[in-house]
């Protein structure tokens, strides 16, 4: 239930003041715009979406490597919408995102977030969707969840800290 005061601003080291999904989709802009009429925004918010709370923008990934990554391999994906949630609820931001993530599922986008509450969305994130191929090493598959974890700090990608 929210009050008469509006959205709290967010502390930016909580885990809900930001998130990235991962697209495998060629050009972001066009990703936007898919979402923009999907969830029935507003035109006028140029190369940002806001949802809710979480402002949502979209950009070349700097781990894509150009190669055709493997298919569960989300973090070289060649688009990622960052979102940043500078106030609401946390409740508030999971729905927001959960709407992105849901929303370009049900356009056959394969997207990923990689956030500090994956496990609060739907199909944890979306890495549920796109299992990792076990380990013939013997690599237990509980260890196999957050294995992209040891790749990116939260928050932290190439070129700068969101």
């Amino acid at each position: 239930m929210t009050d008469d005061r509006g959205s709290s601003p967010i502390d930016p080291d909580s885990a809900y003041s930001d998130a990235s999904i991962y697209v495998d989709a060629e050009v972001a802009p066009r990703v936007l715009g898919w979402l923009r009429d999907a969830l029935g925004l507003d035109k006028e918010d140029g190369a940002e979406l806001t949802v809710g709370p979480v402002r949502v923008y979209g950009e070349p990934n700097d781990y894509n490597t150009g190669r055709h990554a493997h298919p569960s391999d989300f973090l070289q994906w060649p688009t990622v919408l960052e979102c940043e949630a500078p106030s609401g609820a946390p409740a508030e931001v999971v729905q927001a995102v959960t709407a992105v993530l849901e929303a370009l599922w049900h356009g056959g986008f394969k997207a990923v977030a990689a956030c500090g509450f994956e496990d609060e969305l739907p199909a944890r994130g979306g890495i549920d969707r796109y299992p990792r191929p076990a380990r013939v090493s013997g690599a237990s598959a509980a260890s196999s969840g957050s294995w992209w974890r040891n790749l990116i700090s939260r928050g932290k990608r190439k070129g700068g800290v969101l």
